[in-house]
């Protein structure tokens, strides 16, 4: 396997399971890259790539293959970053990724502060969720993830990090919000048991963070002494305001997704042990990108000045 570039395109085509979709994100023709997987098969007498489903699906191979990739090409990106590093490079690109509602929140104010001084780096933003982020970061694709977890204090929680370094941003802590016709909206308190009996909504079972969630909050109910009736599977946080606004449902919803002003809806603490995600900044351990240290001061006093210092 002398070709990065045959490895690189493989890459790109498990990852989104379309060699159209693969071309555009490495900037080739659709050919070029048919023709780097073809040649890679034919090197080892393997098909990778079932090209007879839509959207593509990988063969055992090349799910074997798939995750030596992410792992290769990810050691590729550390050294030529080390590289850039020794030379001293103020410029060049900084790929970040980050879950929605930092992206809607503190996140445009921590890249302007990074933009203002340091003009010379450009820096590529992606939304996406943290597993994927996670994924992208692993492969090299990203540079710096911002994700969030729910907290949770045991070791075992971040089994997952092996290879990472971290650090942490903010923590954001879980409301209760209401439509603003509902019976407990006129209360300054609310427990989560004066919403038993009530229909909430909560994202689709997804992704690791969704279930995540969903984990929560049906361990915070069952703790409050019922269990909550998830009347709607949401795609998103904003379609879930939408509903609670619209009176179908309540939601216990984290501080960055609700937003500000905040007429359409009520928006009340949850008292006692105050539930909350974690928000962090992930990079990968032992590269050493020059641009990655002033931009994780960027997000720390952004994220600090939207959720307070962290716990």
């Amino acid at each position: 396997m002398h070709d990065l570039r045959r490895l690189r395109a493989f890459h790109e085509v498990a990852e989104r399971r379309s060699f159209s979709a693969a071309a555009l994100e490495l900037g080739y023709a659709q050919s070029v890259v048919s023709h780097h997987v073809a040649a890679l098969e034919a090197e080892f007498g393997v098909t990778l790539v079932d090209r007879s489903t839509r959207p593509v699906s990988l063969t055992d191979a090349g799910r074997r293959l798939a995750r030596h990739a992410t792992e290769v090409l990810g050691h590729v990106a550390a050294a030529e970053d080390e590289l850039r590093a020794v030379a001293g490079l103020a410029t060049g690109r900084l790929r970040l990724g980050a879950f929605g509602s930092a992206c809607t929140s503190f996140l445009p104010a921590a890249l302007g502060r990074f933009e203002d001084e340091h003009p010379g780096v450009d820096v590529r933003l992606e939304g996406m969720e943290s597993e994927p982020a996670l994924h992208r970061l692993r492969a090299g694709d990203l540079d710096v993830a911002v994700v969030w977890e729910v907290y949770a204090p045991s070791p075992a929680a971040r089994s997952a990090d092996a290879g990472f370094e971290r650090r942490h941003l903010a923590d954001d802590p879980y409301r209760i919000v209401l439509p603003l016709g509902h019976r407990l909206a006129k209360r300054r308190r609310v427990e989560l048991a004066d919403l038993a009996g009530e229909r909430f909504n909560g994202p689709v079972p997804s992704d690791a963070g969704a279930r995540s969630y969903l984990e929560f909050l049906r361990r915070a109910c069952a703790e409050a002494g019922f269990e909550p009736d998830i009347a709607y599977d949401m795609p998103d946080v904003s379609v879930a305001r939408a509903f609670v606004a619209a009176g179908l449902s309540v939601a216990v919803l984290p501080e960055l997704t609700i937003g500000h002003p905040r007429p359409d809806v009520v928006v009340r603490e949850l008292p006692h042990e105050d539930p909350y995600r974690s928000v962090f900044a992930v990079w990968r351990a032992g590269r050493r990108i020059p641009a990655v240290a002033p931009m994780l001061r960027c997000l720390a006093d952004a994220a600090a000045d939207r959720l307070g210092p962290a716990r």
